[in-house]
Protein backbone atom coordinates (compact mmCIF):
# COMPACT_ATOMS: atom_id res chain seq x y z
CA UNK A 1 0.00 0.00 0.00
CA UNK A 2 1.38 3.38 -1.02
CA UNK A 3 -0.21 6.62 0.08
CA UNK A 4 0.45 9.85 -1.77
CA UNK A 5 -0.58 13.05 -0.01
CA UNK A 6 1.89 15.38 -1.74
CA UNK A 7 3.01 15.79 -5.34
CA UNK A 8 5.07 12.80 -6.48
CA UNK A 9 8.69 13.69 -7.11
CA UNK A 10 11.22 11.45 -8.82
CA UNK A 11 12.89 10.84 -5.46
CA UNK A 12 9.60 9.79 -3.87
CA UNK A 13 8.80 7.48 -6.79
CA UNK A 14 12.25 5.90 -6.56
CA UNK A 15 11.90 5.36 -2.80
CA UNK A 16 8.44 3.82 -3.23
CA UNK A 17 9.82 1.47 -5.89
CA UNK A 18 12.76 0.48 -3.66
CA UNK A 19 10.32 -0.26 -0.83
CA UNK A 20 8.17 -2.32 -3.22
CA UNK A 21 11.18 -4.34 -4.39
CA UNK A 22 12.20 -5.03 -0.77
CA UNK A 23 8.67 -6.21 -0.03
CA UNK A 24 8.69 -8.44 -3.13
CA UNK A 25 11.92 -10.06 -2.01
CA UNK A 26 10.39 -10.79 1.39
CA UNK A 27 7.19 -12.12 -0.22
CA UNK A 28 9.01 -14.23 -2.79
CA UNK A 29 7.71 -12.52 -5.94
CA UNK A 30 5.42 -9.84 -7.30
CA UNK A 31 2.57 -8.59 -5.17
CA UNK A 32 -0.56 -6.50 -5.74
CA UNK A 33 -0.36 -2.76 -5.15
CA UNK A 34 -2.87 -0.35 -3.65
CA UNK A 35 -2.01 3.27 -4.48
CA UNK A 36 -3.94 5.86 -2.45
CA UNK A 37 -4.22 9.47 -3.60
CA UNK A 38 -6.22 11.59 -1.18
CA UNK A 39 -6.05 15.07 -2.61
CA UNK A 40 -5.64 16.88 -5.86
CA UNK A 41 -1.98 17.31 -6.70
CA UNK A 42 -0.27 18.23 -9.94
CA UNK A 43 0.22 15.38 -12.38
CA UNK A 44 3.63 13.75 -11.90
CA UNK A 45 6.40 15.19 -14.03
CA UNK A 46 7.44 13.44 -17.24
CA UNK A 47 10.54 12.05 -15.51
CA UNK A 48 8.36 10.43 -12.83
CA UNK A 49 6.00 8.92 -15.40
CA UNK A 50 8.98 7.61 -17.37
CA UNK A 51 10.42 6.06 -14.21
CA UNK A 52 7.11 4.39 -13.37
CA UNK A 53 6.72 3.03 -16.90
CA UNK A 54 10.24 1.56 -16.83
CA UNK A 55 9.75 0.13 -13.33
CA UNK A 56 6.45 -1.50 -14.32
CA UNK A 57 8.21 -3.27 -17.19
CA UNK A 58 10.99 -4.75 -15.04
CA UNK A 59 10.99 -7.84 -12.86
CA UNK A 60 9.30 -8.67 -10.63
CA UNK A 61 6.51 -6.53 -12.11
CA UNK A 62 3.13 -6.02 -10.51
CA UNK A 63 0.43 -8.62 -9.95
CA UNK A 64 -2.34 -5.99 -10.07
CA UNK A 65 -2.69 -2.29 -9.24
CA UNK A 66 -5.66 -0.53 -7.66
CA UNK A 67 -5.61 3.27 -7.68
CA UNK A 68 -7.80 4.68 -4.90
CA UNK A 69 -8.58 8.36 -5.37
CA UNK A 70 -10.66 9.42 -2.39
CA UNK A 71 -10.17 13.17 -2.64
CA UNK A 72 -9.78 13.42 -6.38
CA UNK A 73 -12.71 14.03 -8.71
CA UNK A 74 -13.59 15.16 -12.19
CA UNK A 75 -10.89 15.88 -14.72
CA UNK A 76 -8.07 15.11 -12.28
CA UNK A 77 -9.49 11.65 -11.57
CA UNK A 78 -9.90 10.97 -15.28
CA UNK A 79 -6.32 12.10 -15.96
CA UNK A 80 -4.94 9.95 -13.12
CA UNK A 81 -6.86 6.92 -14.37
CA UNK A 82 -5.59 7.47 -17.90
CA UNK A 83 -2.03 7.83 -16.62
CA UNK A 84 -2.32 4.57 -14.68
CA UNK A 85 -3.67 2.78 -17.73
CA UNK A 86 -0.79 4.09 -19.83
CA UNK A 87 1.80 3.02 -17.29
CA UNK A 88 0.77 -0.46 -16.28
CA UNK A 89 -2.27 -1.76 -18.11
CA UNK A 90 -0.46 -1.67 -21.45
CA UNK A 91 2.09 -4.04 -19.90
CA UNK A 92 -0.62 -6.59 -19.15
CA UNK A 93 -0.99 -5.62 -15.49
CA UNK A 94 -4.56 -5.60 -14.21
CA UNK A 95 -5.42 -2.02 -13.28
CA UNK A 96 -8.49 -0.14 -12.07
CA UNK A 97 -9.19 3.12 -10.34
CA UNK A 98 -11.69 3.61 -7.52
CA UNK A 99 -13.28 6.26 -5.30
CA UNK A 100 -14.12 3.99 -2.36
CA UNK A 101 -11.69 1.90 -0.31
CA UNK A 102 -14.00 -1.07 0.16
CA UNK A 103 -14.66 -1.34 -3.57
CA UNK A 104 -10.95 -1.10 -4.33
CA UNK A 105 -10.14 -3.74 -1.70
CA UNK A 106 -12.71 -6.19 -3.05
CA UNK A 107 -11.51 -5.75 -6.64
CA UNK A 108 -7.83 -6.09 -5.74
CA UNK A 109 -8.44 -9.22 -3.66
CA UNK A 110 -10.38 -10.71 -6.57
CA UNK A 111 -7.74 -9.76 -9.14
CA UNK A 112 -4.70 -10.91 -7.15
CA UNK A 113 -3.58 -12.77 -4.07
CA UNK A 114 -3.59 -10.09 -1.36
CA UNK A 115 -3.15 -12.56 1.47
CA UNK A 116 -6.03 -10.98 3.39
CA UNK A 117 -9.80 -10.93 3.24
CA UNK A 118 -11.21 -7.96 1.24
CA UNK A 119 -12.89 -6.54 4.34
CA UNK A 120 -9.58 -6.73 6.23
CA UNK A 121 -7.86 -4.88 3.38
CA UNK A 122 -10.58 -2.22 3.45
CA UNK A 123 -9.98 -1.80 7.19
CA UNK A 124 -6.23 -1.49 6.58
CA UNK A 125 -6.87 1.19 3.96
CA UNK A 126 -8.89 3.13 6.53
CA UNK A 127 -6.06 2.82 9.06
CA UNK A 128 -3.42 3.99 6.57
CA UNK A 129 -5.53 7.01 5.65
CA UNK A 130 -5.56 8.16 9.29
CA UNK A 131 -1.76 8.24 9.59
Amino acid sequence: MTRYINPVTLELAQQAEADYLDFCREAGGQVPVMMIVERVTPMPAVEVRRFWREAAGKEPGYEAVALLMTGVVGLMAAAATHLGEQLVEVLGVRFRSFKHGATAAHWLCGAANCGVDPDELADLIGEVKTL
